[in-house]
């Protein structure tokens, strides 16, 4: 049942301080994410491929076969998000994520390596980001756009600070021991800082779906309870809209993930490419701010078609742009396109098939990211050991970009439908 819709986009003052506390709470935990992503990985790219012998394609091909392996876990291990309370389940997984860093501290044999490479994807960018998105996009309705974007700053605030700190950290102290520090810091730090900012959740005290949403305002019970997971795998719209979100952490990791190489043959020194890693997370917050109110204002179905346009002109810079002045523009454009994700992309599950699965939901849809952040490094790197250097290998990326704003424009018929006839 329903009652009379509220003005959508209300002001941010009428957010409740423990909805605020909450809110802080997701950003934390995208923070903690870090160790598991792939901008903070890539910076001990040269490292690792030095003390394994691993060559880029080696590497990258490791890379691959890690992640798809969480991949494939998260896919069954994220419908706990349904069912454990959001604090005890991301505390577990912070202290998984802490103890597959000292692994990766200690890692003597590369099986060792991709073992720990794919922990750190399963924790890290994989259960870390789902049990955030999750939550943000389950206990909020009016403001669910502005809740996914305050909430993904977590992600803008380590990729703006710590790539250039993790060169110089590696520089002075070793690969080896940066994963140490790491680890300390989220069992000493991020830990405590999740049990306080979570201990009063929006919800109560069950982290179940099937409790009223708490800024629902329009909603008395959680919608979309006939689209469970087994019927969204029937569904051919979901995979319609599958490749094109699969984009972003495709190509935008690759060219991260392979930084070494490009930096290589444009001839930049990579200590001031990593440097200009605020342009990117400047970027990324500011679209992903603007973004959050055009889809509690909007719907985020119908910004479907342009999220992608940036990320092909970044493609397009990195592939035809010589001097080192071309790297801020193209962080720029790849931040557009990623900030627009985490509002646009976190909503449109909830838009289109309701909150009382959404963990199952998102769960496929997150392995879905994890995998194509895979992909992207791994195909990339076969390409560079086969003679095609990233800067030819971007025409391509740009036009598979371009295909997918096409797709999500003749898509919005069908979008709309669905948005319109959820219950």
């Amino acid at each position: 049942m329903s009652v009379v819709a509220s003005p959508k986009s209300p002001p941010l003052s009428e957010l409740t301080g423990r909805q605020l506390q909450w809110i802080a709470g997701g950003a934390m935990m995208t923070l903690a994410t870090m160790p598991g992503q792939t901008n903070f990985i890539a910076q001990f790219n040269t490292a690792l491929r030095t003390e394994f012998g691993l060559s880029h394609g080696e590497f990258g091909g490791f890379y691959t076969l890690a992640t798809l392996a969480s991949a494939s876990v998260l896919v069954f291990a994220g419908i706990v998000a349904d069912k454990m309370p959001a604090r005890r389940l991301s505390i577990i997984c912070m202290l998984g994520l802490a103890a597959t860093a000292l692994l990766m501290a200690g890692a003597g044999h590369v099986a060792i390596l991709v073992v720990a490479l794919a922990m750190l994807r399963f924790f890290g960018q994989g259960m870390l980001s789902h049990i955030a998105m999750t939550t943000m996009s389950r206990w909020f309705n009016r403001f669910r756009g502005r809740a996914l974007s305050f909430a993904g700053l977590g992600f803008t605030i380590g990729d703006a600070i710590l790539p250039f700190v993790l060169t110089v950290s590696i520089l002075a102290f070793g690969w080896r021991n940066v994963w140490v520090g790491a680890a300390i810091v989220l069992v000493g730090l991020v830990v405590p800082a999740i049990w306080f900012l979570m201990r009063d959740p929006p919800e109560g005290r069950k982290g179940h779906a099937f409790v009223a949403n708490p800024d629902g305002m329009t909603t008395l019970e959680p919608t979309g309870a006939q689209w469970n997971r087994a019927r969204v795998l029937r569904d051919p719209l979901f995979y319609l809209l599958l490749p094109g979100i699969m984009a972003p952490p495709a190509i935008g990791t690759l060219y991260i993930f392979h930084q070494a190489h490009l930096t290589q043959i444009k001839g930049w020194d990579l200590t001031t490419f990593t440097a200009m890693f605020p342009f990117l997370s400047l970027s990324v917050a500011v679209s992903s701010i603007f973004a959050g109110f055009l889809v509690d204002r909007f719907g985020s179905w119908r910004l479907m078609p342009v999220v992608l346009l940036p990320l092909a002109a970044a493609s397009l810079i990195l592939g035809t742009v010589a001097p080192i002045w071309s790297v801020p523009i193209a962080f720029i454009c790849i931040g557009m396109t990623q900030g627009m994700m985490n509002p646009v992309v976190g909503a449109l599950w909830v838009e289109i098939y309701g909150t009382a699965h959404i963990g199952a939901i998102r769960s496929l849809a997150t392995a879905a990211l994890v995998a194509a952040s895979a992909l992207g490094p791994g195909i990339a790197g076969y390409l560079i050991d086969t003679g095609a250097p990233i800067t030819v290998q971007t025409f391509g990326y740009a036009a598979y970009c371009v295909l997918g704003s096409i797709l999500y424009l003749g898509l919005q018929s069908a979008m709309s439908l669905r948005v319109a006839t959820l219950v």
